[in-house]
C-alpha cells in the first residue's frame, strides 16, 4: 500500500497543475456567467422609484404593472409582485414580496458557490502539489546522489510553482466572488426599499378605503 502511494506520489505535481487550470478555466466561465446574469438584473431604482411613486399616488396601479414588467431587475421583479396583488391586505402582500426577493436571491447566489469554493481550496490544491513535487525531488536525490543540493533545489523550485499557481486561481475567485455578494447585497437592500414603499401605499388605501366606510 506503502509503495503504492509512493508511486503516485513520484508523478509530481504536474498532475496538480493540470487541475489548477483546469479549475481556472471554470472560474472564468463562471464570472462571465455572472457578469452577464447581473448586468441584466440590474435596475435605475433611483428612476424607477422616481415613475412608480406619482403612478401610486395618483392610484395607476395597472400602469405601475406595466412600468414593472418593462423592467428586467430584481428589484422590479420584487416590486411586481407586490404590485400585481395590490387589492389583497398588506399582510399577504408583503409575503408575495418576501417570496419574490428569495426568488431573486437565489437566482443572484447561483453558480457563487464554486468561486467560494475555488477560492478557498486552490491554495490547498497548489500545496499538495508542491509537497507532491518535493517527494519526487529527495526521491530523485536518492537515485542521483553524485547531483547533490542541486538536483533537490531544482525539483523544489519547480513544486513551488505549484503552489504560486494555486495562490494565482485562488485570489481573482475571492475578488469576484466578494464582488458578485457585494451586488447582491446592493439589489437585495434596494428591493427591500421598493417593498416598504410599496407597503406604505397598500397601507394608505385601506386606511382611506376604512375611513370612506366609516363616514
Amino acid at each position: 500500500m506503502v509503495d503504492k502511494l509512493l508511486h503516485m506520489a513520484l508523478l509530481g505535481g504536474e498532475p496538480i497543475l493540470y487541475v489548477l487550470i483546469a479549475l481556472s478555466g471554470l472560474s472564468i466561465v463562471v464570472v462571465l456567467e455572472r457578469a452577464v446574469h447581473y448586468a441584466k438584473k440590474r435596475t435605475n431604482t433611483a428612476l424607477f422609484t422616481s415613475k412608480l411613486v406619482p403612478l401610486l399616488n395618483q392610484q395607476k396601479i395597472d400602469a405601475a404593472v406595466d412600468l414593472a414588467k418593462s423592467c428586467r431587475g430584481s428589484e422590479a421583479a420584487v416590486a411586481l409582485a407586490g404590485l400585481q396583488n395590490f387589492d389583497k391586505r398588506k399582510s399577504v402582500v408583503e409575503e408575495l414580496m418576501n417570496a419574490a426577493e428569495l426568488a431573486e436571491q437565489q437566482q443572484l447566489d447561483k453558480r457563487l458557490n464554486i468561486l467560494g469554493t475555488i477560492g478557498s481550496n486552490a491554495p490547498f490544491i497548489g500545496l499538495l502539489g508542491t509537497v507532491l513535487g518535493i517527494i519526487k525531488a529527495f526521491n530523485d536525490l536518492a537515485f542521483n546522489a553524485e547531483g547533490g543540493a542541486s538536483v533537490v533545489m531544482a525539483g523544489i523550485a519547480e513544486a513551488l510553482v505549484a503552489t504560486a499557481i494555486g495562490l494565482l486561481v485562488a485570489i481573482p475567485a475571492v475578488v469576484f466572488f466578494n464582488y458578485f455578494k457585494n451586488k447582491q447585497k446592493q439589489i437585495m437592500t434596494n428591493a427591500s426599499r421598493l417593498e416598504n414603499t410599496i407597503l406604505a401605499f397598500v397601507s394608505e388605501k385601506k386606511i382611506t378605503a376604512l375611513s370612506k366606510k366609516a363616514a
